[in-house]
């Protein structure tokens, strides 16, 4: 297994797609035990964080399981209809559309939790959490995200993680997740978010509530993301393998 030095995409990324294929095509069947990290840095000739990053991508896309203490699995229910997900970041879903993404704006703050994010974390009012602004898109503006993180590690207010992957970060200082749940919704956004998003009138607009957990099953990640419909088209692709 080899890295394509010429490929522009990131090497995390190749490794990710590789893995992924071993899986689709059943090379790597349900419930079979992966090559540890190790293995997998030596064969692809990366370092370890590489190989979390790529693996981390699988575990949020409901490929691969970790198992604490006993190694990391192919999920045995991949092929079940209920994982059809939004979980895949927003650059892999423009890449697969053929469209460069970035990120256009970007804040990041410490803010004290309220009464509706204190519910959801289940922690105390005014307890502190990150809270990470982002609008995304191809030249204009396709989404408006908002980000709350438990600050279980400290989060660089710096250009290279602001216009970064999240989750890649997150995975490089061992926050992996086990868990997501989303919640999609038509809705009219806010005023506010609409003039960022360039929408000019009250038609709804797709709305995602992702809710992130660690291994523990403790919620370390919650984000409000409004889409703007007259430019953003969901896709999915989703397989069947027999078994």
């Amino acid at each position: 297994m080899k890295i394509n030095i010429a490929d522009k995409q990131p090497f995390y990324l190749q490794i990710r797609n590789t893995l992924k294929n071993k899986i689709e095509n059943g090379e790597w069947k349900e419930g079979d035990l992966i090559p540890s990290e190790k293995e997998l840095s030596e064969d692809f000739g990366v370092s370890r964080v590489t190989i979390r990053a790529a693996i981390s991508q699988l575990v949020a896309e409901q490929y691969l399981t970790r198992r604490a203490g006993y190694g990391t699995t192919v999920l045995k229910n991949k092929s079940s209809l209920s994982s059809f997900t939004l979980i895949q970041s927003f650059t892999n879903e423009m890449n697969e559309m053929g469209l460069s993404s970035e990120t256009l704006d970007a804040h990041l703050k410490l803010i004290q939790a309220d009464h509706n994010l204190a519910t959801i974390f289940n922690i105390k009012e005014g307890e502190p959490l990150y809270n990470l602004q982002r609008v995304r898109g191809s030249k204009i503006p396709i989404l408006y995200s908002d980000t709350y993180i438990l600050p279980i590690i400290e989060i660089p207010n710096t250009q290279e993680f602001l216009y970064g992957s999240l989750y890649q970060y997150l995975a490089s200082q061992k926050v992996y997740f086990n868990m997501f749940e989303e919640y999609v919704s038509a809705v009219v956004a806010p005023k506010h978010i609409r003039s960022i998003l360039q929408i000019y009138d009250d038609t709804p607009q797709l709305k995602r509530k992702r809710y992130s957990y660690d291994e523990a099953n403790k919620l370390i990640e919650y984000t409000e993301t409004y889409y703007n419909a007259s430019n953003y088209e969901y896709r999915a692709r989703i397989f069947y393998r027999r078994k």
